[in-house]
């Protein structure tokens, strides 16, 4: 990283005493960091990262997963310092470059020459300028590669976790691993399950949605007898039932001591959910396939979901996971994040009401818990 020191402390003590007038510059987006020292991003790159094909791709209750690969946004400011945010893509050819495209000539203009002090104000202006045409699903995914490359920049430019900069509240979080495909046989989940244990994991999640009841119970029960009944299990059927069959379901799924049951119906169906919530004891937990703060808030008033599950890319980036997850507090709705990353845990470090973070089995664990990252900006260490 090339940096000026003087500029660079110069900057750090701006932000570090944000009362000081003489320094300090508020209001709209066209403010500075501080008077005497004004950082600008100056530059924007995009690039695709492809995957190879996968023989043996993962499945869920709805689809295939092959992993197509990411699009990975770095965002340079004048100082040389340069921060990173990404997207990946499960499925859909062509959509690495339809983004790449989208992001170059919507979103990069809104960012060239924006204050680094004023992420909030540049997140604003591309949700602006995505109005027009949408600023939800595609949109907000180009958006939260952009936002996470600017708060990136900006936490390294201060040398601080980006959790420094909003106030956090733990230093370590609760963890779960996703063991259960639906293509995997029963002794590859067995040994995932036995996997996870070994690492120190204390909960973990099946994937179910298979044509009969039947299916799912034998599938949930064996997973129970692999982990114990002290292990949490939760259950995803990934948007796959009815209205009808989730409330069926979901009154088998209590008796097997179930934590929650993730997203039984379709994403948008917030009159469905509502009914099953009402109807079942099991949390039901949704939000992965949400696009904003305002969905989420659309969900709660409706007393729709017990449980919240934010995705950084759908949703908008740190900045977007931040307003829906301190919203969420307000109402005393848990946060469960789908997905994570040192993005999404510094994001979590700042929020009471976080209750699990979902991971691939991959960490080693202290009591079923991790701790957050440490590392300037988004980085682990």
């Amino acid at each position: 990283m090339t940096v000026e020191n003087s500029r660079r402390n110069f900057l750090k003590y701006s932000l570090a005493v944000p009362f000081l007038p003489e320094l300090v510059k508020t209001g709209g987006h066209s403010g500075v960091i501080s008077k005497d020292v004004p950082v600008k991003i100056k530059e924007l790159e995009v690039t695709l990262h492809r995957n190879d094909p996968n023989p043996n791709p993962i499945r869920d209750a709805i689809q295939v997963l092959p992993g197509i690969g990411n699009v990975m946004v770095k965002v340079t400011s004048e100082d040389g310092i340069s921060g990173t945010g990404s997207v990946y893509f499960g499925r859909i050819d062509g959509s690495l470059d339809a983004l790449k495209s989208f992001i170059e000539n919507v979103l990069k203009p809104q960012v060239l020459g924006t204050e680094l002090g004023f992420i909030r104000g540049t997140y604003e202006a591309m949700i602006r300028e995505t109005d027009y045409l949408g600023s939800k699903g595609f949109s907000s995914m180009a958006i939260s590669a952009v936002d996470t490359a600017l708060w990136d920049c900006l936490g390294k430019t201060l040398q601080v976790p980006c959790w420094k900069l909003w106030g956090a509240c733990h230093t370590e979080l609760p963890v779960y691993a996703m063991i259960g495909w639906i293509n995997l046989d029963r002794e590859s989940i067995k040994k995932r399950c036995e996997d996870a244990l070994k690492l120190g994991y204390r909960a973990v999640k099946l994937k179910i949605g298979y044509p009969t009841l039947a299916e799912d119970l034998e599938r949930i029960r064996y997973v129970r007898e692999v982990i114990g009944d002290s292990t949490k299990l939760m259950i995803d059927a990934n948007q796959v039932l009815t209205v009808g069959e989730a409330i069926e379901r979901g009154k088998a799924f209590e008796d097997l001591n179930c934590y929650w049951f993730e997203e039984p119906i379709h994403a948008q169906n917030i009159e469905g959910y509502k009914q099953i919530a009402s109807e079942l004891k099991i949390q039901i937990a949704a939000g992965e396939n949400l696009y904003s703060p305002q969905e989420f808030a659309f969900f709660i008033k409706q007393n729709a979901v017990d449980i919240i599950q934010p995705d950084l890319r759908r949703c908008g980036g740190p900045t977007a996971l931040m307003d829906t997850g301190k919203m969420a507090n307000a109402f005393g709705i848990p946060y469960a994040s789908h997905g994570s990353d040192a993005a999404h845990f510094n994001v979590m470090a700042c929020l009471p009401n976080v209750i699990m973070v979902e991971t691939g089995g991959e960490y080693r664990l202290e009591n079923g818990r991790k701790k957050i990252p440490e590392g300037w900006g988004f980085s682990w260490e």
